[in-house]
């Protein structure tokens, strides 16, 4: 959440000192909903985004993941066209690789399955993996009603008998704790 508020904030300080000189009654307005402490957004030069600390590195990382979900998606094609899955919440995804690329999707660990957006999302070593380096396949688990994933602890709670566990600790509990994606 606060990191959604964190982009919020500065889209609208860029769009608004964007739009200021074109839309200067609109923007004049909502600046003073925005910064009421401010006189005026025409005393603002134009809005510069904060540099991301070490943001070379991880425009590299996401930039490997988003080639790594590309392939993932090309084996959960077949599935689909055999009507084994109808999207890709219904697949469960093994990797066996090494090196970087391992490093890299072991330090995601359990958020690796909402990049991929499947409902479960597995890294293996690749010395141990005498498979084909991505293995997809249905998920044998029932489907929480509540966020679609198809997981082994939908109905753990008699309480909740059609949702997951981690649905259950976000309406009732603490929250999950999420790091990345």
């Amino acid at each position: 959440r606060r990191s959604a508020q964190n982009a919020l904030y500065h889209i609208t300080q860029c769009l608004l000192r964007l739009i200021a000189p074109v839309l200067s009654f609109t923007a004049e307005e909502a600046w003073k909903l925005f910064q009421p402490e401010d006189e005026t957004i025409f005393i603002h030069t134009y809005y510069r985004l904060p540099e991301v600390p070490r943001g070379e590195r991880l425009i590299e990382k996401w930039r490997a993941l988003r080639e790594t979900r590309s392939e993932v998606q090309k084996f959960l094609e077949p599935l689909r066209a055999a009507g084994q899955i109808g999207s890709s919440l219904q697949a469960e995804v093994t990797i066996a690789t090494d090196g970087d690329k391992l490093r890299l999707l072991q330090s995601l660990d359990d958020e690796l399955r909402f990049v991929f957006i499947t409902s479960q999302a597995l890294v293996t070593d690749a010395k141990s993996a005498a498979d084909a380096p991505i293995r997809a396949m249905p998920s044998p688990h029932p489907k929480c009603e509540r966020c679609w994933h198809w997981r082994a602890d939908v109905g753990a709670d008699p309480d909740q008998p059609g949702i997951c566990g981690r649905c259950v600790q976000n309406l009732y509990g603490s929250g999950e704790p999420r790091r990345f994606a």
